[in-house]
């Protein structure tokens, strides 16, 4: 029988700030640090489900083998439900006369645990004959025979966090495809290694006859050979730059590349002996090269974690053509299309409910947490969802082309580039001036006392050392290891630039359902419910338990909840025994019982004795003013006796609420202490965005709700000024977060979304939101300290270079060395005790 502390807690207040901030205690599951005390040893219910599910199944060696440094999955405990896009695989697979050979793009892979997991399923199933599972593309083929149930593996891989969908991930593993970064690299190193073997011999004294000779021009050719593959990334890029009018640090690298080799070739040509740095040059290239291989790694991988975005036109739904149902692609959908939707999967276009009744929900498109009733004949909006248990019938009314669904998922996916933002620009510009500068004077001073020969060997020498090794090393190397950290948080960068921009934040923008709160409901107050008989709650059971309905649902958690608080305090003989399917703590199921459920309305179900009702006032009391007095979110509890006018009973009055993320109170109050401005913008009704606005501490001024996607846009385009982070989860979101300076999301059911934003988490709490913003501020004073220790340095050898100091032997020695410095500076900094990840 599971414990009190693994149910959900609506009668239990949440601890208050200041108690959430003294406890350190980590997940037994994810990892996370726990809120709520009274969860323990798991953060949320979620990973509590979770957890006991991989017990359950003799699953927990997945832990063993995760060990310590990866977090989980992200926590789901419940079955993906948006499954139309398997159904033409099933039907090859039946079809099948021997093996067959699926692929699917995976989502949520982190570790080689992950990959035991998935593996483990597949074995224990019947018909699996091999998985192949490619955890740096996300990616896993399978052969399997017609007896494979593809549905039940997709099913329960997907309550432990992983998701499935059609392959459509286009790259090699772990680098773009179009780039070829690891072919350069590689082929870079080699010339790099080979240079400095031919090299060797001349700093220690080899400089006459043939092998000299032809050592020099092998090391002419090695160089040459690095400059045209390695140096053209940064010369591609510095172009594309210079000619949108933006300065990155790819104008200094590609110029001190060019610089150096055309200075080492032209003495190299004139048969100057002691005057090339061909080595230096190549092992430049080949450390630049790593270090953008580095910085795109880490944002590659953080893209793979996800399902591909392929565009909501391509998106399946069931077209009802007379009595089969085809699987389409929704840009196939026109006007008087019937469309079959499934429960939790959504409507794509416009249309008409052709059914007597129907559930959904408009959590995605508008924010509003209670699902809304609708009637036959009534309009279902796009981007609706089925809040019911049963598939619904929709008439389209538009085309998909005119589907409102188009316009808010319109917006490109965001990308930009690291260390482009107006502070590093500057810094570029100033860079290339003062080495220019610097590089003309010594040309001027040197050909005006000594001659031009020597004059170009020290501008050589200055652009040489001169070189940005601490800017093309250094920092990706502080980027990886900042987004390695924020990966054990949970949460995962997606854009280059991210990182830079997010020091300039100064408000946070949330929004409100399926944000700040998980999108599940709780009952605020179990009192009511306690003071219930157990018959009467046998009774309450029976309905709630024959409904989706998140507000029914609610209440059966508590029933349960109340039921195992109560036999843990030893009152079993007034706690019902429990037998419900799945194992948890519930009443005895009725099979035989006729429940009724009105949407809109309520349940029903008569019995011997009376009628007892379950719903909203002005139905279960009628028009009475004891039905107007109560709240329009409060479940009434009633009990009508057959045959006697105005005999109705109030049993209960229950109250349900939206259930905040375990910390979210904690974090909202550690941002204010921070000096962050945070709102709540919701499209959620305005007293409901209120009530959760004053709840987590955020000043009513602060908090609006009602707000239409244009709305959200709107209030972005008045409110950011470059300082501005939008953190959402719907549909109706995107307009405002594809327009903000940053943004993130924790809705990674869908891809969507997180292709519009900076980063994604996927974490229960809203932790890794500050976690992020805090590493960006350490990133930003480690990059500055070595900056400024760059600074220092390069002053010492320009004025070495400038006296003519500088040889190629001392450039090979002195340019690793303080390449070496600047990463072990770098790797001390971020991975300090302070570090948000520790």
């Amino acid at each position: 029988m599971a414990t009190a502390s693994l149910a959900l807690g609506p009668s239990r207040r949440a601890p208050t700030v200041a108690s959430s901030l003294q406890t350190d205690a980590r997940c037994a599951h994810c990892g996370g640090l726990i809120d709520d005390p009274a969860l323990a040893p798991y953060c949320c219910e979620g990973c509590g489900a979770v957890a006991a599910l991989l017990r359950d199944e003799g699953l927990e060696r997945y832990y063993d083998l995760r060990g310590d440094g990866s977090i989980a999955p992200a926590r789901s405990a419940e079955a993906p439900r948006d499954l139309a896009w398997i159904e033409p695989l099933e039907a090859r697979i039946r079809s099948a006369s021997g093996t067959i050979r699926v692929d699917l793009d995976l989502q949520g892979i982190q570790c080689t645990a992950c990959v035991w997991l998935l593996d483990e399923l597949f074995r224990r199933a019947d018909g699996g004959l091999r998985c192949e599972v490619n955890s740096g593309l996300g990616h896993v083929s399978m052969l399997v025979t017609r007896a494979f149930d593809l549905r039940a593996y997709i099913i329960t891989a997907g309550r432990l966090g992983y998701r499935f969908g059609p392959p459509a991930k286009q790259s090699e593993q772990g680098v773009p495809r179009r780039s070829g970064l690891v072919a350069r690299l590689g082929v870079c190193a080699a010339l790099a290694m080979n240079a400095m073997i031919f090299a060797i011999p001349l700093y220690i004294g080899l400089n006459e006859g043939p092998t000299y000779h032809a050592f020099r021009w092998l090391s002419f050719a090695l160089a040459t050979l690095s400059v045209i593959v390695g140096g053209s990334v940064f010369f591609r890029s510095a172009f594309l730059a210079l000619r949108q009018k933006i300065l990155h640090l790819d104008v200094p690298i590609a110029l001190g590349i060019i610089a150096a080799w055309s200075g080492s070739a032209l003495h190299h040509l004139k048969g100057k002996d002691g005057a090339a740095y061909f080595d230096t040059v190549a092992v430049f290239i080949a450390l630049m090269l790593f270090g953008r291989w580095m910085q795109e790694r880490a944002i590659e991988r953080n893209r793979r974690m996800l399902l591909s975005d392929d565009g909501v036109e391509k998106l399946p739904a069931r077209r009802v053509r007379g009595e089969r149902v085809e699987i389409v692609r929704c840009a196939e959908i026109k006007t008087g299309d019937q469309m079959l939707v499934a429960p939790g999967e959504p409507v794509l276009v416009d249309g008409l409910l052709r059914d007597l009744q129907a559930s959904i929900s408009l959590d995605w498109i508008q924010g509003e947490s209670a699902p809304r009733p609708v009637q036959k004949s009534e309009l279902v909006p796009a981007g609706a969802f089925n809040a019911g248990s049963r598939a619904i019938t929709v008439e389209a009314s538009t085309d998909f082309a005119a589907s409102p669904l188009r316009a808010l998922l319109g917006s490109a996916p965001r990308e930009d580039q690291a260390r482009a933002t107006v502070w590093w620009q500057t810094l570029a510009r100033y860079y290339v001036l003062a080495v220019l500068s610097v590089a003309t004077a010594g040309l001027l001073g040197w050909w005006y006392f000594v001659g031009l020969s020597r004059a170009l060997e020290v501008v050589t020498a200055v652009l040489v050392v001169t070189c940005p090794c601490a800017f093309g090393l250094a920092a990706p190397l502080g980027y990886e290891i900042a987004q390695s950290g924020l990966r054990r948080v949970g949460l995962f960068v997606r854009t280059a630039g991210f990182l830079d921009r997010a020091t300039k934040v100064r408000r946070v923008v949330f929004d409100k359902t399926g944000t700040v709160t998980t999108g599940a409901l709780c009952v605020k107050d179990l009192a009511p419910l306690r003071a219930l008989s157990v018959e009467r709650r046998a009774t309450l059971f029976n309905l709630v338990a024959r409904s989706s309905h998140p507000r029914a649902t609610a209440v059966r958690k508590a029933l349960e909840q109340l039921a195992a608080i109560e036999a843990s305090e030893g009152d079993e003989t007034e706690a019902p025994q429990f037998k419900t399917p799945s194992s948890q703590p519930g009443y005895v199921f009725d099979s035989s019982l006729d429940v009724v459920e009105l949407a809109g309305k309520g349940l029903e179900i008569a019995l011997e004795d009376a009628t007892y009702r379950l719903g909203s006032a002005r139905w279960t009391l009628g028009d009475t003013g004891e039905g107007r007095a109560l709240d329009e979110g409060a479940l009434v509890f009633t009990r009508s006796l057959e045959g006697r006018e105005g005999s109705i009973e109030t049993l209960a009055v229950i109250e349900t609420d939206e259930v905040l993320r375990p910390d979210a109170r904690r974090e909202v109050a550690a941002l204010e202490a921070e000096g962050y401005e945070v709102w709540l913008l919701s499209g959620d009704a305005p007293l409901r965005v209120s009530r959760t606005a004053c709840t987590l501490g955020i000043p009513e001024e602060r908090a609006i709700g009602g707000c239409s996607p244009d709305d959200k846009r709107a209030w972005v385009l008045a409110h950011d000024r470059g300082d501005t982070l939008v953190v959402g989860d719907g549909v109706n979101d995107a307009p405002a977060v594809s327009l903000a300076f940053c943004a993130g999301t924790p809705a990674i059911d869908r891809p969507f979304l997180p292709a519009r934003t900076d980063f994604y988490f996927t974490t229960a709490g809203l932790h890794p939101v500050r976690a992020a913003l805090k590493t960006a501020r350490i990133l930003e004073r480690t990059n500055a300290r070595n900056l400024a220790a760059a600074l220092a340095y390069n002053v010492l050898v320009v004025a070495l270079a400038l006296a003519g100091g500088v040889s190629p032997l001392l450039c090979a020695v002195i340019m690793p060395a303080s390449t070496l410095v600047f990463l072990l500076a770098t790797w001390v900094q971020l991975g300090g005790s302070n570090a948000p990840w520790k």
